[in-house]
């Protein structure tokens, strides 16, 4: 009986090795098993913080172009309200300066053709454009309102072929008409082959036409060729870069300020 308990602690003995055995051999191959799967863990952790992060950034991102968007659209508002200002400022003075009783207008459209050279501006019978008003800028003489609708107007330009006013040489005295030749020199008409006309001569209406007033310029003598009969060949030209036309008056009267009525002294040619 003694040998076989001895028999029984024995065998418990190697079973309890055994199982410490095993035991210690299973923690040992899980423990990198373990290592790699918190490794993992932090990685996915890593990766999920980075794509909030990126998430967060594109957010901001958006939020401030929008904001540039904003800012660029009210600086591009303020920019043209200060355009336009200072547009009403240059017509005011100009009405006070040339034409107190006239109407300002702007341009709307332009056609410039070899056949017709015509402007429409955004002033009508509404606003008491008549046909046949003479159309000035700062520049010098325009042309003359051949048709009105309520809110708009057609201008023919002085260098239309069908247009034409009555100019005078500023520095002689010299007298004649101008006519559009469509597009380009004018022909100034009827000058006396004895008067004295010289390249460079500034010519203004005269106002003898009862359209405009004397003293807008009309251009500046760019050929004087041999006389054609009783008559200087004359090229004139214009005053108004039609192309560049944005604000103009609209005479009420053809008559102007005093501003207008000065000639240039006269010198020998």
């Amino acid at each position: 009986m003694v040998f076989g308990q001895l028999l029984l602690i024995a065998g418990n003995a190697r079973e309890g090795l055994v199982t410490s055995t095993a035991r210690g051999a299973t923690g040992a191959i899980s423990r990198p098993v373990v290592a790699v799967e918190r490794s993992l863990s932090g990685i996915l952790v890593g990766f999920v913080h980075l794509f909030r992060d990126l998430h967060a950034d594109e957010t901001e991102r958006v939020k401030l172009q929008q904001e540039v968007t904003r800012l660029s659209g009210e600086l591009e508002r303020r920019h043209a309200l200060d355009v336009e200002n200072d547009r009403l400022r240059r017509l005011l003075g100009m009405r006070e300066d040339l034409a107190p009783r006239s109407i300002g207008a702007s341009v709307v459209t332009l056609r410039l053709t070899d056949q017709s050279r015509v402007v429409v501006i955004d002033r009508g019978s509404s606003a008491g454009v008549r046909p046949d008003m003479a159309v000035v800028a700062w520049g010098g003489a325009v042309g003359r309102v051949v048709s009105v609708e309520r809110d708009f107007s057609r201008v023919r330009l002085l260098t239309d072929p069908g247009s034409g006013a009555a100019g005078v040489i500023l520095r002689t005295g010299a007298a004649g008409m101008v006519v559009g030749r469509g597009g380009g020199a004018m022909d100034m008409l009827y000058v006396p082959k004895y008067d004295a006309v010289a390249l460079g001569d500034r010519v203004v209406s005269s106002g003898v036409d009862g359209v405009f007033p004397r003293g807008f310029g009309l251009g500046r003598v760019s050929v004087v060729g041999e006389p054609l009969g009783a008559s200087k060949t004359i090229h004139v030209e214009p005053e108004i870069d039609e192309r560049a036309l944005e604000d103009v008056l609209v005479l009420l009267e053809p008559r102007g300020t005093t501003l207008l009525s000065g000639d240039e002294p006269a010198s020998q040619p």
